[in-house]
This record gives structure tokens, C-alpha cells and sequence, in this order.
């Protein structure tokens, strides 16, 4: 059991005894006005509060005293603050390997964030920029003031260091690196659309569907699941410091979405689970309101996305063994929280409802073993028998129908992006907005039209199938005027109609209606007598020179375009890379939860209740 936990415990106990009884240990009779304590009096409070709440004498006075010299402390520090303005903030410093210590400062309160911080890091001996200050759920910005953020005289804040080893400080560079880097790369990807980019990075609700959002709040969804992704990695590495500050980050960009948005996601829920679990693995007690207010939303949340008895679960999935890991960690949570307010009693209910949670998720060894030896993943076994009750023949048909969906899905996902990429080859329609539709392109190729009459009709017929069969058959003109309109003949190639003796504006028409070819050309102006109307063809005003010099500054411009284009395809893969980077390829990674450190924490907090 955490010694520090324990006293922390008879600590919450006696406070809200002293408070009960409205004991003032700063004043007499249990202290002098000189701060000395009046040991007899304090006595006979150690003698009341050691029988009624079942604490040791020794563990009573221990506290009672620390309690009574906090107190003092406070007023020194107030009657400070009032004569010269300096305020005492205290900065509860957790570091990686999870060792606590509380360090005192005085600064005036127009201080700078940085200046705190490069306070805390001269104490504890690492960089500044190691060094990430938390208050209320809210990673504090450096170059900001401390009053900006509520702080006053007294207040007490978190700090977490993102290293602690020095022989791993180029392995932290990296991390830190990644940290500062990935909103980069998820705000670039965010911008793109499916239709744009094969980089693209979509929000989709429990169903598997995907929403469509404003510009706006899908750019910050994105953005902030890149972070909650990214976070969880560091979770699951145990790297807590790091995970804490990467789910904040995450939160602030949730925070741009509208609330009922976040409603038809679960992700918000389980973001605010993860932070109020980083609070309990960092044993920061001092952000327990802060961790009671993001499980009350994740609860909310829960009961709609899940329903109150798992319901809409059980309805789209068949099964809610897997997400019930979560709420097995909920309500642990819930109670440690309960117990750090002293509400006890409730603390003991919601843990005993954790316990009975946790025996009905617990795996047999055997039966794990038994399907990773029929070449199972051990993600796999858990979830197969979490999802049938420990029954073996119905887990490997559950993981059996996992597969199965999983490939079907990724055949979908391939022949969307194929769609996609066919559609930016035929263009957009007329509209603007819609793409030429694959599929109706190749239903008109069958009906005996042309592979470009068929694409030039749907887009000038917004994908009309019955319109564009109308347009091929009887106005070819408007197809020749949309396709033409947009042809630059070649030198050598007009040279070649003129030749003929033809006029070369004429000429230069006839190759635009025909789209270089020069037969036909030919084979229209002895139609027509060497006149035709070029009301809607490209204006042959320019001399030979003069178009040689435009074709070739616009081969330099489409070269140039291109290769824009391609850097910043290049920039997107590697940003999508990067985020993808050691991030689970499963969709339900975050369900697999061995439930070991849960169940370390709900033996730990039974033995507190029970033996105080």
C-alpha cells in the first residue's frame, strides 16, 4: 500500500472531523499566538478522534500536527502577499518514474508561466522546456501571466517532467519533438477532403459512418483524436507525464466543437476517462475536481452513445463484454474520488460494483492460452472471450466474424479511394461541386459513346445520364465547344492544314474542333468552303512566334504545378506517416485492457477503507 496514501486518507478523515466540529488548530486553545502548540489540548482531540474513526494515536497526532502547521503556514503566507505582494504558489512536481514532491515558490502573480518553470526546473535539475505546468485540466502556456490563469496566493499546481533519465535524453528530444510536431501534422491533414487527397483523415460516429461537418469542427475533431491518439500511445508505454500533456492538448481542441456534436462521439468520453486515469496513475490528488467533473461527462456521454444498460451497444454490436472494461474503469475512478472527499460509504459501494465488474471480465489463463495457440492474437482472445462469457467455441466464432468484417471492411475502404481517384481523373461537373461519376461514365463507354464525349457530356450534364445521351446525340456542338474551347493546336500541326491552303484561323479552328487531328480538320473545310464559326474556340490572333513563346511558358507553368503539387502530396504522406506511426491498427485497440493495474488500484483503495 502507498504510504503517502494512506496518510493521505487519515488525513481526509480528521479534516472533515475538524471541519464537523469546527475546530480551528491555529487558534487557541490548541496553539499560542506565537505558533507553539498546546500539547495537552491537542491530546484530548487524539484521544476523541483516534476512537471515533478507528485511527492510531500515533497516525492521529501525525496528522492532526501537519494539519495545524499548514494552517500556520497559510496565514504567514497571506499576511506575506498582503505586505509586499508576493504570492506563495506550491507546484506539486511528478516526474516519470511517478516520485512526488511538493516545491514552494513566491513570485508576484504578473509572473510569466516560464518564469515558474524555470524556477521548478532549477530544483529538480532538468531544462525548462521539460517542464509542462497543469491547473484545472488546462496545460499552461508559457509566455502567459499567472493571474490570467485564476492563480492567487496559495494556489497549488501540477507539474509534469517530460524526462527524467539523462542517459534517455535523446530518445525525450524525440518524444518532444513528436509532441510539438503532431498538431503540425494533424491541422495539415485535417484540411484535406477524401475526394483531394489519399492522405485523409475522416470523423465517423459509433455506426462506422461518416459525419459531414463544417470545415471547421472537422479540422478540430481531427486534430484533437491525432492528439488522444498520440496520448494513448504514451499511456500504454506508462510515460504518464507525456500522455497527460498530449490528452490536454487533445481536450483544448474538443473544446472548439460544438456540444452536441461531441454527443454523437464517443471519443470525447474516453478522453476524459483517460485524463482522470493519467490523474490517479500520477497520483495527483489535488486534481480530483478536476477528474469528478470529466468522469460526470464521460458517464453523460456514455449513457448516450452506449445507453444506460448498454443497450444501443448490444443493438450495433451483439455483444458488450468489451466496452464494459470501460465502465469497470469508470466506476473505479469514480470511487477513488469519492474517497479523497471522505464520502466513504459511497466509495465502498461503487469499488465493491468495480470488484464484481472486474470478476466478470477476468479471463482464464487456460483459455486464453488454448486460442493464442490456434494462432490467436492476445488482443484477440480477450476480446473473443470477454464478448462470450469466457465460452470457447463462441469466442472463436466471434473473432472468426471479427476478421471477416475487418477484411470486408478494408476491401470497401480500397474501392472507395479507387473511386476517388477515378473521379479526380474525369474532373467536376458543371456545378462545381460534383465529381463525374465512375460508374455512369462507364455505362454511357457500354452504350457505344466515346470515353470523352461520355466524360465531356456528364459534366456538362451534372451526371444526367438520360441529359448526357441527349447532348452526344443531338448538340455534339456544346461537347466540341467544352472540349475545344480548352485545345491549343501545336505549331508543327497547324502548319500542317495550312499547308493545304487554308487560312491558318480557320485552320487553327478546325484542329480545335477536332482536337488536333488533322484529317478531319481537312476533311471540314472543304465541307464548309474554309470558313467556320470559331465563336467559342481560342482566338488565333497571335502570330506563330507569339504562341510558341505561350506554350512554352505554359509547359513551364504545368511543370511547375506539378511539381508544387507532388511536394506537397510528399508533405502530406510523410505527415500521415508520422501520425500513424506506432499508433494501433486496430479500431478497438483501446478496449483491450488487461485490467492488471485496475484491479492493483481496487485492492489498494479496499485495503485503505478497510483497514485506515
Amino acid at each position: 500500500m502507498d504510504s503517502d496514501l494512506k496518510t493521505e486518507g487519515i488525513r481526509i478523515q480528521i479534516r472533515e472531523k475538524l471541519n464537523e466540529e469546527r475546530v480551528k488548530l491555529w487558534q487557541s486553545p490548541y496553539c499560542t499566538e506565537d505558533g507553539v502548540t498546546c500539547e495537552e489540548e491537542m491530546q484530548i482531540l487524539v484521544k476523541n478522534y483516534s476512537s471515533s474513526l478507528g485511527i492510531s494515536a500515533d497516525s492521529c497526532l501525525a496528522s492532526l500536527l501537519e494539519l495545524q502547521r499548514h494552517a500556520l503556514d497559510r496565514l504567514r503566507e497571506r499576511d506575506r502577499f498582503r505586505e509586499t505582494g508576493l504570492a506563495t504558489i506550491r507546484v506539486r512536481v511528478t516526474d516519470k518514474n511517478h516520485s512526488r514532491r511538493i516545491i514552494s515558490l513566491e513570485t508576484k502573480l504578473s509572473a510569466t508561466v516560464q518564469e515558474v518553470q524555470e524556477e521548478v526546473a532549477s530544483q529538480v535539475g532538468v531544462g525548462f522546456d521539460r517542464i509542462k505546468l497543469i491547473l484545472s485540466g488546462k496545460v499552461l502556456k508559457m509566455n502567459t501571466e499567472l493571474h490570467t490563469h485564476g492563480i492567487q496566493n496559495g494556489t497549488h499546481i501540477m507539474a509534469v517532467i517530460l524526462h527524467s533519465n539523462p542517459k534517455e535524453l535523446q530518445a525525450v528530444e524525440s518524444r518532444h519533438r513528436r509532441m510539438e510536431a503532431t498538431l503540425a501534422d494533424a491541422k495539415l491533414l485535417a484540411s484535406k477532403s477524401n475526394v483531394n487527397n489519399d492522405y485523409y483523415l475522416q470523423v465517423a460516429d459509433q455506426s462506422g459512418k461518416t459525419l459531414n461537418l463544417p470545415q471547421e469542427e472537422r479540422e478540430a475533431l481531427v486534430i484533437a483524436m491525432s492528439l488522444h491518439e498520440t496520448g494513448r500511445l504514451a499511456l500504454k508505454k506508462e510515460d504518464y507525464a507525456l500522455a497527460l500533456v498530449l490528452l490536454l492538448e487533445a481536450d483544448k481542441e474538443f473544446s472548439r466543437c460544438k456540444s452536441d456534436l461531441l454527443q454523437s462521439v464517443d471519443n470525447y468520453a474516453l478522453l476524459n476517462l483517460d485524463i482522470a486515469w493519467c490523474y490517479l496513475c500520477l497520483r495527483s490528488v489535488s486534481d480530483i475536481p478536476d477528474a469528478e467533473q470529466r468522469l460526470r461527462k464521460c458517464e453523460m456521454n456514455f449513457h448516450q452513445s452506449y445507453g444506460p444498460n448498454l443497450e444501443r451497444l448490444l443493438a450495433l454490436k451483439g455483444t458488450t463484454g468489451n466496452e464494459a472494461a470501460l465502465f469497470m474503469r469508470l466506476h473505479l475512478l469514480q470511487a477513488v474520488v469519492l474517497f479523497h472527499q471522505n464520502k466513504r460509504q459511497e466509495a465502498s459501494t461503487l469499488l465493491a460494483r468495480a470488484d464484481s465488474e472486474l470478476s466478470s471480465l477476468k479471463v482464464d489463463d487456460y483459455s486464453l492460452s488454448t486460442l493464442m495457440e490456434l494462432g490467436y492474437t492476445a488482443a484477440e482472445a480477450r476480446f473473443g472471450l470477454r464478448a462470450a462469457h469466457g465460452n470457447l467455441s463462441a469466442a472463436v466464432l466471434y473473432i472468426t466474424k471479427q476478421r471477416e468484417d475487418k477484411v470486408k471492411a478494408k476491401k470497401e475502404e480500397e474501392a472507395e479511394t479507387q473511386l476517388n481517384r477515378e473521379r479526380r481523373k474525369l474532373g467536376r461537373c458543371a456545378d462545381g461541386f460534383q465529381w463525374v461519376e465512375p460508374k455512369l461514365h462507364k455505362l454511357l463507354i457500354s452504350m457505344g459513346f466515346s470515353s470523352e464525349a461520355a466524360r465531356l457530356a456528364l459534366q456538362q450534364s451534372n451526371n444526367n445520364v438520360s441529359h448526357s445521351v441527349q447532348l452526344i446525340q443531338e448538340q455534339p456542338s456544346l461537347l466540341n465547344m467544352a472540349s475545344t474551347s480548352k485545345f491549343r493546336v501545336k505549331k508543327e500541326v497547324l502548319q500542317q492544314v495550312v499547308a493545304v491552303g487554308f487560312d491558318p484561323r480557320m485552320a487553327k479552328i478546325a484542329l480545335q474542333h477536332h482536337g488536333g487531328d488533322v484529317e478531319k480538320a481537312v476533311d471540314e473545310l472543304v465541307m464548309c468552303g474554309g470558313i467556320i464559326d470559331g465563336e467559342h474556340c481560342t482566338d488565333d490572333s497571335d502570330d506563330s512566334e507569339e504562341q510558341e513563346q505561350d506554350d512554352t511558358k505554359n509547359k513551364a507553368d504545368a511543370e511547375m504545378q506539378a511539381s508544387t503539387k507532388k511536394e506537397a502530396q510528399e508533405k502530406e504522406r510523410l505527415a500521415y506517416q508520422r501520425l500513424a506511426e506506432g499508433l494501433p491498427n486496430e479500431e478497438d485497440d483501446h478496449l483491450d485492457l488487461t485490467l492488471e493495474l485496475e484491479e492493483t488500484f481496487l485492492r489498494e483503495y479496499q485495503a485503505l477503507l478497510t483497514n485506515p
